[in-house]
């Protein structure tokens, strides 16, 4: 299982423009087999910093998503939205050893 964490900053005055493209896109990647959940966060004390954790089965179930054209079309209609390009992380499960 991986963790895909997203941190966008929206332009002033385009928020609700944004959660209406981000709604989109859940619902287009809760679609894709090996989605698991998604969550959509504000910084406590800057709306218009958003951070979008998704949970998946795999990276390559990721993969899918991240590179589909629905996604592609999807991140065509936030660009105009955004201050700067979204930054992409991604974080895998990490399994601690006994002493």
């Amino acid at each position: 299982m991986i963790r895909i964490i997203i941190e966008r900053n929206i332009l002033d005055g385009k928020l609700d423009d944004y959660h209406a493209l981000i709604r989109q896109a859940k619902n287009k990647a809760s679609n894709i087999p090996g989605f698991l959940s998604g969550e959509i966060f504000h910084v406590k004390d800057n709306r218009n910093q958003v951070v979008v954790m998704s949970c998946w089965d795999s990276f390559e179930t990721w993969e899918v998503w991240a590179e589909s054209e629905e996604r592609q079309d999807l991140l065509d209609d936030m660009r105009p939205l955004l201050e700067s390009d979204e930054k992409v992380m991604v974080l895998q499960a990490s399994h601690l050893k006994k002493d």
